[in-house]
């Protein structure tokens, strides 16, 4: 018997086979094109973010394919729809090509943004980030600069698109279309991988950002999450939920929110209040504070000597977005989407400038930015400044730098000038910009500031002498005498590293100084703060008797444990006079001890300072959410 027939008819089986899931295994090649540039694409974000994973673990990019697997069912479930539903005809085919470079198009888009912008965030985008994007129309002016400044990205970008169409082309041709039967038998398996990819598995829950834990410590979870995944699951999803992590009872006393001093008055009476928030600037690259033989910062330095110097005080946030409001309102940033872009960002909020507007102060916010940019006049008004002056207002339009805003040299003048003509008591705030990527200096002012070796460098160098000029104008008027400057920074960015872990204390470390050189004598503060106690420091120094909502406390007293906390990456970070960790409020994911200058080092086994960080967060976080929730940040009279 010949085993020819035998051959010619196992291989007739086998091509019915193929033809019966041809549409299904093109499907599968086409998602399968999608995945290796995902994963290309993850090892390009690691490349040009090689100095905040000094370290990564294999399953940091194996982990990542479920994360891609399951943006790519969502993304591109239009396509799928289609190529299951629509004909096998020309129109149709030209259809499904349409829908598959439009998801493309916006899946390279998210991921290849972060290549850069995570320097700036450290943390994988979320949806907000098209609210921040927009306020203000910071995006049409920004674009193009952007767009010469990170050419390389767009390149990746472009590539990446026609690497994906050529593979969509590649599938198409493999395995064509024909009548496959059952008509219904490919489908069935298409849309159960579908269900599948995009719920990230069979487990009870679907995937979601926390898991990205399973596969890294934190400080990795972003190179193990693409953006398009981050920017997807936080659409429409609550921004916070109420959480009863302990007894009520028990979170306002580990962490209360209603504060009343006025029995000391260190300023003297009704002393005019100025916060000075400096881009950018971390407390690493002041000499002063970090130890360094040369910082960026030398007049800031010199004032350090003569106030209270905070040595140990970190930023809420890692975006100019979040520090704002934790410095001028008490807000810290323990949610996802940013405080301004939030449903929340309506409620009736206890802020400095409203204070001390009820008790008959002139407040004044100051941004040399464009008016609008990232919602900060709207934000200005609703915690009670009366007058917002940006761009706008500004009168030499000469000085605008043609990216942010006016540059901080002369709008520093102008504010020195303009607080002259305010009337007394005021409290006025002033955020600066120059210091912000992409560190656009004149040519003059670059040639003279240069050196370091970072693009901030320089630019730290000209705020600083910035500042220098604006305090040798203001010395020598009359209101300068009675006045508490305060002055620190919106977050830090751009920081030489030296294996450090990106997330950790470090990155939050800022200067903090409470300046009024009549009352307030020299004296270095190493209690452990953060922007949000800067409210209830003002009011505890300026003797403000009557109660009031903060999330922060008083550096000066001892309300509660002295820590910092924020969140990123849907975990939460505390930070404590020795130690750090990022919890998911359950399980402790990382942690590690605080040497000098914020160096990371190894955590004594000792469970009771580990067990107190973990309770005082889990306080914060209830009394931050239910507060939110109940949109009661107010103490009512």
């Amino acid at each position: 018997m010949s085993i020819v027939p035998n051959v010619w008819n196992a291989q007739r089986t086998h091509l019915r086979a193929v033809q019966r899931f041809a549409p299904f295994f093109r499907a599968i090649a086409t998602f399968g094109v999608v995945l290796v540039l995902f994963s290309l694409q993850r090892v390009l974000f690691f490349l040009m973010n090689a100095d905040t994973f000094p370290r990564p673990p294999f399953m940091a990019f194996a982990g990542g394919v479920r994360f891609d697997m399951s943006a790519t069912a969502w993304l591109f479930l239009p396509w799928t729809a289609a190529f299951m539903l629509t004909p096998n005809r020309p129109w149709a085919r030209v259809l499904q090509r349409v829908l598959f470079l439009v998801s493309a198009i916006v899946c390279f888009f998210l991921n290849c943004v972060d290549l850069e912008y995570y320097k700036f965030t450290l943390k994988r985008s979320t949806s907000d980030l098209f609210g921040i994007a927009s306020g203000g129309g910071d995006l049409s002016h920004l674009a193009p600069v952007f767009a010469v400044q990170y050419w390389y990205v767009l390149v990746i970008f472009i590539v990446s698109l026609f690497a994906a169409y050529k593979g969509y082309r590649w599938a198409e041709r493999r395995w064509a279309m024909a009548e496959a039967k059952p008509w219904w038998l490919w489908r069935i398996a298409l849309v159960a991988f579908t269900v599948l990819a995009s719920r990230g598995g069979l487990q009870y829950m679907p995937l979601a950002v926390l898991d990205a834990s399973a596969y890294a410590a934190p400080a990795y979870m972003p190179l193990v999450l693409n953006t398009p995944f981050t920017v997807m699951t936080s659409i429409g999803k609550p921004v916070i939920e109420a959480r009863q992590l302990m007894p009520q009872e028990e979170a306002e006393k580990l962490w209360p929110v209603v504060h009343q001093y006025g029995d000391t008055v260190v300023t003297g009476v009704r002393p005019n209040v100025v916060v000075i928030v400096l881009e950018s600037f971390s407390a690493a690259y002041s000499a002063r504070l970090s130890g360094a033989a040369d910082g960026y910062m030398p007049f800031l330095d010199s004032l350090m000597g003569q106030g209270l110097c905070c040595t140990r005080a970190y930023a809420n946030g890692r975006r100019s977005v979040d520090g704002i409001p934790a410095v001028l309102a008490s807000i810290p940033k323990l949610m996802e989407e940013a405080f301004t872009t939030s449903p929340y960002a309506d409620a009736r909020i206890t802020g400095l400038a409203g204070i001390l507007a009820e008790e008959g102060y002139a407040t004044s916010f100051y941004h040399g930015g464009h008016n609008g940019t990232m919602g900060f006049d709207a934000f200005a008004r609703s915690t009670g400044f009366q007058r917002y002056v940006g761009r706008d207002e500004y009168p030499h339009a000469e000085d605008d730098d043609g990216v942010w805003g006016v540059r901080d040299e002369p709008f520093l003048r102008f504010y020195a000038d303009e607080l002259d003509k305010e009337r007394q008591p005021f409290m006025s705030a002033l955020f600066t910009l120059s210091s912000h990527h992409p560190y656009k200096l004149s040519p003059a002012d670059a040639k003279r500031f240069a050196g370091g070796n970072l693009p901030i460098h320089p630019t730290l160098r000209y705020t600083d002498n910035a500042l220098r000029t604006f305090f040798s104008k203001a010395r020598a008027m009359s209101w300068f005498a009675k006045t508490l400057f305060i002055i620190t920074a919106d977050h830090t960015a751009d920081l030489e590293r030296a294996g450090e872990q990106a997330g950790a204390a470090y990155d939050h470390w800022i200067p903090l100084l409470y300046y009024m050189p009549s009352r307030i004598a020299p004296r270095t503060e190493e209690r452990t703060t953060e922007q949000i106690d800067i409210l209830p420091t003002t009011m505890d120094l300026i003797g403000h008797d009557k109660p009031f909502f903060a999330f922060g406390t008083s550096v000066l007293r001892d309300e509660r444990e002295p820590v910092a906390v924020s969140e990123s990456n849907a975990t939460w970070l505390v930070i404590t006079p020795t130690l750090q960790l990022r919890t998911d409020l359950d399980r402790v994911l990382w942690q590690a001890g605080i040497g000098p200058y914020q160096k990371e080092v190894p955590l004594m086994h000792d469970t009771l300072p580990v067990s107190m960080a973990k309770r005082t967060l889990r306080a914060a976080v209830q009394q931050f959410e239910r507060h939110m929730l109940q949109r009661d940040m107010r103490v009512r009279p």
